[in-house]
């Protein structure tokens, strides 16, 4: 283990190295400070809570437990068993132990804004039952969960990128996911979510946290920080293990036979289809892409979301469909950047085509999420509500994509994305980007959701009508960016040879 630490802090004083812009380093220091300010202020605010509000969230509590634990283990699955300080490829002449890899992927699990949210969702939680006192036990348990879980998910994650080694393993893999789709919906359509909810073991811990300082308490927080122990343990074995085996696409060749796309009308549709195979190449973008297309639609039936409440979910899916690729959009291109900013076209198409392409996984993964969230809301909409739902998608839609193309121009990053731990950005790059585009896109929501109670349905219409012009105007702004010829130029080198 010592040797572990050794290694981690070295890669992790070498990742620091690496960031050079002044701004990002005062952001990375700034951000523990926030994050224990926005503590601080949560816990402050449950004194000023009403009752009817508290009971309310009281009965939530192991819900909130339990949607950690689900994203514990969902956001490692999606990264391939976690995300890298420095990525693997230029690591190999290095003997990095397998033991770092995991701790690495540990450190940067907070580097993750939801998992931000649900942390302070946590924290409120333990607030709230811990009313009358004994704060600081409940913190300790809320704490030891928040640890075991994030490891038992990373030790999961690394099992799951082992047995998908081989052919039986994937198609091991696969059958059990679907399986657990499946059983989540008939769980859902078959009204099971509150047996299913109750059998739950975060009920166990939130009694523990509400009894305080105890039997229960003692025998619960020791128990969470023994499985902690044991994940570390067996989530280094695990990655060790996973990492021994070989692929069996090394045994075949990689080498396939691919048929020959027929040819289209124009360039950029030729483009576009370009982009849309490099994202569905890229075994990191296809994972979290289905992620994207079935878990927000699966947790909206789930959760039986009341129409005034769906006006805010467009926002928090447009965001999340903006970080697969949409932050650092070139990087698709890769090496063949330079391949493309050599043929005979408009070089103003090449970023058109990734708008469309961007603008066409955001629309998918909004759809998605709104026939599912319609499908058990309860009642009937207004027409107010409707508009507004329209007016959410719309709005926070542009506000993506105009996000994104701004920093895909002016932040580049090269991203090879062969890997299923590759990222199409760094971890700390990664984090300020999922701000800037969960911020503005959920305000916009939260205000759209205001303008849905009133009678009028245009209400919500004219809010959406200045941000959706002043979202096309800063697209319009980054597009004519990227025609000024050195700015292309460094975005081309960038993306292409780093």
């Amino acid at each position: 283990m010592t040797s572990a630490l050794v290694q981690l802090r070295a890669l992790a004083w070498l990742r620091w190295q690496m960031v050079r812009s002044p701004g990002a380093r005062a952001a990375l220091c700034l951000s523990p400070i926030l994050l224990i300010w926005m503590v601080q202020l949560v816990v402050s605010s449950a004194a000023s809570l009403t009752h009817p509000a508290l009971v309310a969230a009281l009965e939530l509590a192991p819900a909130a437990f339990l949607g950690f634990g689900v994203l514990a283990v969902v956001a490692p699955l999606t990264a391939g068993g976690g995300n890298e300080i420095v990525p693997s490829s230029q690591l190999v002449v290095y003997p990095v132990r397998p033991r770092t890899l995991f701790l690495g992927g540990l450190l940067l699990a907070p580097a993750n804004l939801v998992w931000v949210v649900q942390l302070l969702v946590l924290t409120a939680e333990t607030a709230y039952l811990t009313l009358d006192g004994h704060r600081l036990a409940g913190g300790v348990t809320t704490t030891a969960f928040v640890v075991c879980l994030t490891i038992l998910g990373q030790a999961l994650a690394w099992g799951v990128v082992g047995l998908r080694q081989t052919r039986v393993g994937r198609r091991v893999v696969g059958g059990m996911s679907a399986a657990l789709v499946v059983a989540a919906v008939l769980i859902v359509r078959g009204g099971l979510g509150n047996r299913f909810l109750d059998a739950s073991p975060t009920h166990t811990v939130v009694r523990a946290i509400a009894a305080g300082p105890g039997q229960r308490w003692l025998v619960t927080t020791a128990a969470l920080l023994l499985a902690s122990a044991g994940g570390v343990v067996l989530g280094a074995r695990a990655c060790g293990w996973a990492l021994s085996r070989p692929n069996d696409a090394t045994a075949t060749g990689t080498s396939v036979v691919v048929r020959r796309r027929p040819a289209r009308r124009t360039a950029l549709a030729e483009l576009i289809a370009v982009d849309r195979a490099s994202v569905w190449r890229a075994s990191a973008l296809r994972r979290g892409g289905l992620v994207l297309a079935v878990l927000p639609g699966v947790a909206a039936i789930g959760a039986a979301i009341p129409w005034q409440s769906l006006v805010v979910l467009p926002g928090l899916v447009a965001a999340g469909a903006g970080l697969l690729f949409g932050v650092n959009a070139f990087c698709l291109d890769g090496s063949g950047a330079v391949w493309l900013a050599s043929l005979p076209h408009d070089p103003r198409l090449v970023a058109r085509a990734k708008v469309h392409v961007l603008v066409e996984t955001i629309a998918t993964s909004i759809a998605v999420v709104l026939v599912a969230g319609s499908l058990r809301s309860p009642g009937t909409p207004t027409a107010a509500q409707v508009t507004a739902i329209l007016a959410s998608a719309l709005a926070s839609g542009a506000m993506v994509v105009a996000t994104c193309l701004a920093l895909s121009v002016r932040r580049p990053h090269r991203a090879d994305l062969n890997g299923p731990r590759d990222a199409v950005a760094p971890p700390g790059a990664l984090t300020l980007a999922s701000a800037r585009l969960a911020l503005p896109a959920g305000l916009i929501g939260f205000v759209l959701e205001g303008a849905s109670h009133s009678e009028q349905w245009w209400v919500p219409a004219v809010v959406a009508a200045p941000i959706i012009a002043a979202c096309l105007l800063w697209l319009a702004r980054s597009l004519a960016r990227y025609a000024d010829p050195q700015v292309r130029s460094r975005i081309v080198q960038t993306v292409s040879a780093g």
